[in-house]
């Protein structure tokens, strides 16, 4: 059994010490395998989120493009370096622009529902007394006296 002893002066005895290794190890060891097993389903389902994408909003993949294209131009060795890692980790990249076309896509939806049908929108407002507007600030403070 152990004990453990709140004194924060006192060391840790070696065997809570290899206790605590062991369960960081293991921690590590399932964390990775989980990673893995994402990355793999990602790998899978890559070409098939690119496509969702282009069909959610293609100004997504356009714009990443343009993105690295112009890094390429303005600092090329950062520019190439960002260009082989989004090759590199092409699932990755994949479901990030995914996820951002879809989040652009329901903004879009949803923005297309609060436009009424003739195209405006209702905003609400505060009909605002214009011989307030044009009196100073510190005459209106002045004439509370």
């Amino acid at each position: 059994m152990i004990i453990i002893n709140n004194n924060p002066f006192r060391r840790p005895s070696l065997l809570q010490v290899l206790i605590g290794f062991a369960i960081l190890f293991v921690f590590l060891y399932v964390g990775f395998y989980v990673t893995k097993w994402i990355l793999y389903g990602l790998a899978f389902l890559a070409p098939l989120l690119i496509v969702a994408a282009a069909f959610l909003n293609f100004r997504t993949i356009k714009n990443f493009a343009r993105y690295i294209w112009g890094l390429i131009r303005v600092k090329p060795t950062w520019g190439i370096l960002v260009a082989i890692i989004a090759i590199v980790g092409f699932p990755v990249t994949a479901a990030l622009l995914f996820i951002r076309a879809w989040s652009q896509w329901r903004k879009r939806k949803n923005y297309e529902e609060y436009v009424t049908s003739d195209g405006s929108e209702y905003i609400d407002y505060e009909v605002v007394d214009e011989r307030r507007t044009r009196v100073r600030r510190i005459d209106v403070f002045e004439q509370g006296e």
